[in-house]
């Protein structure tokens, strides 16, 4: 079966979870999504920085997925990596080096339930939403 979570709606969902704010998904490609997120400089400077996750691999709810933001943006990544890791659902991200993270989803609770009964056979990105490729277990 093909479950679909559509980006305004993960957009939605994300806003309200996420202790990043301002960050939201958008379709560059059947194996990658754009993820941008506004960030304030100097405290009153809002600024927008995106990065392309192109997923790598997919193997029961664990997600092998390459993260490129460009030079620069490669660079800041690499800065902020024990940042970014403290904001993010215990036990997500197992690993991120060199820009490729492998992401436990079993680990995000709203989701666990969900790999309880489903098992995850691919992940993909339409230009509408957000495809999960599950059988029942």
């Amino acid at each position: 079966m093909i479950l679909q979570a559509t980006y305004p709606e993960l957009n939605d969902i994300i806003s309200k979870k996420a202790p990043v704010k301002g960050l939201s998904l958008s379709y560059r490609s059947a194996d990658t999504v754009t993820v941008t997120v506004s960030l304030n400089v100097l405290g009153f400077i809002s600024q927008s920085v995106s990065a392309d996750i192109r997923l790598l691999s997919v193997d029961g709810s664990r997600v092998t997925a390459e993260i490129d933001a460009g030079g620069l943006g490669n660079i800041v990544l690499d800065k902020a990596k024990d940042s970014i890791l403290e904001k993010a659902p215990a036990g997500l991200v197992e690993s991120l080096d060199n820009r490729v993270a492998v992401l436990n989803l079993e680990a995000v609770p709203q989701l666990k339930s969900l790999f309880e009964t489903l098992t995850l056979r691919g992940l993909s990105f339409s230009e509408e939403a957000l495809c999960l490729d599950a059988v029942l277990k």
